[in-house]
């Protein structure tokens, strides 16, 4: 029996393909720690500069450790970086993710199968490769278009995941809104198929780009009715200016984009929207992130993601003169706090409710995380047994998350 360690980095997608192997290694011992390992996998992801060098640091540190141990690289960096790595590090191995345990299975020894580990939370991949067009980013270049599983596939991996104790499922890809536009289906069809499952878990539907769910906002609303599914959409808006999202190639303006969430929140009028946005676009001015600020009020979401602009080679605006360092950490500074404080505000509506909650995790600091209905984090300063629905009221909050008690 060989031990393989597995470090992921990047978004859910990856997250999921990382998931997808470690079920793949039967026969494979997977450790938590480098130092137990005889294999070394590094699911890689480029999608900005600062995670691209950070994981070359990793790189190199593991590869100056390696002796007689193996190290894999996949993920976004095995593809247009392979051949540069190989140059830096002879011997570590590039390949897809997946052909990695097929590759561990004919080179290393295996042992008995054991029986997969429950795990309360399961990332289902549905699609792959991007729709979209965007100027800046790096994505299409390395995942491709779109390349959707079918209906049957994810209601297979789902229904087996469910029957090994997975109480939540997470439907990623590079964009959820994307999916079945390569095979005449749409995202809502999924959704309502795998609410058909007959057992007790909650199912949360990831990021969808605005533009690619236009046509279909009105049945996603319909499938998210359903009491399966979190009630929680991500949808990113990456900029408050119509110029900036001209400039990105996003596809979609900023009315689009709050025509969407409005058309969620009123027939969900409890759903938790998520959003992204870049702050320090090229020629971004002041008046273009002040509209990014008052859109941010304006809609009140309770999660957000705020990127710096990143030049990555081989898109469009890599030969566009970004926004100095400078402006862009106190841009960013600016609608951090923002979201904070509209955040918490939002948050201190719901001292006193009553909501019924699933245990997922123990917190970082003590306690168990749990999960509502919208998928609003709620910590309760004991430990719970995992995989189980309570009954919780909420007593305090952070900008983050909401503090409760057992009813």
């Amino acid at each position: 029996m060989t031990s393989v360690y597995v470090e992921t980095y990047g978004c859910t997608l990856n997250q999921s393909e990382s998931e997808e192997l470690t079920l793949q290694l039967v026969g494979h011992r997977v450790v938590e720690s480098t130092e137990d390992a005889r294999v070394l996998v590094l699911n890689t992801c480029m999608v900005i500069a600062t995670t691209e060098k950070k994981i070359l640091r990793r790189i190199d540190t593991l590869y100056q450790q390696l002796g007689a141990r193996t190290l894999i690289i996949t993920g976004c960096m095995a593809g247009p970086f392979g051949d540069r790595l190989h140059a830096l590090y002879p011997a570590l191995k590039t390949m897809r993710i997946s052909g990695v345990a097929s590759y561990i299975d004919a080179h290393f020894s295996r042992g008995a199968a054991s029986a997969p580990r429950p795990n309360i939370t399961a990332k289902v991949k549905i699609a792959q490769g991007c729709g979209g067009s965007c100027s800046y980013c790096i994505v299409k270049l390395i995942r491709g278009p779109v390349k959707s599983r079918s209906i049957e596939a994810v209601t297979r991996d789902v229904e087996q995941r469910v029957q090994n104790g997975a109480k939540q499922i997470f439907l990623t890809a590079q964009d959820g809104g994307v999916y079945g536009l390569d095979q005449g289906h749409r995202l809502p069809d999924l959704v309502e198929a795998l609410c058909e499952i007959e057992h007790d878990f909650k199912l949360r539907v990831g990021m969808m780009n605005v533009s690619l769910i236009l046509d279909i906002a009105e049945d996603l609303v319909e499938a998210f009715k359903h009491p399966r599914v979190y009630r929680f959409v991500h949808l990113p808006v990456q900029s408050g200016s119509d110029r900036i999202l001209e400039l990105m190639e996003r596809g979609h303006t900023v009315s689009d984009f709050t025509h969407v969430v409005s058309s969620f929140r009123y027939e969900l009028r409890d759903v938790t929207v998520s959003t992204d946005f870049i702050v320090g676009f090229p020629s971004e001015t002041s008046e273009d992130f002040r509209a990014t600020v008052d859109l941010l009020r304006e809609v009140a979401p309770l999660k957000v993601n705020i990127t710096r602009f990143s030049q990555r080679e081989g898109t469009k605006a890599f030969f566009l003169r970004p926004v100095t360092g400078r402006v862009q950490k106190d841009r960013s500074r600016t609608l951090t706090a923002e979201h904070h404080r509209v955040a918490r505000q939002r948050n201190c509506e719901c001292i006193g409710e009553s909501y019924r909650a699933l245990a997922v995790e123990r917190g970082k600091k003590g306690g168990t995380v749990l999960y509502n209905d919208n998928y609003r984090p709620i910590v309760v300063l004991r430990e719970l047994p995992l995989g189980l629905f309570y009954a919780v009221r909420i007593t305090g909050v952070t900008s983050t998350y909401l503090i409760g008690s057992l009813n």
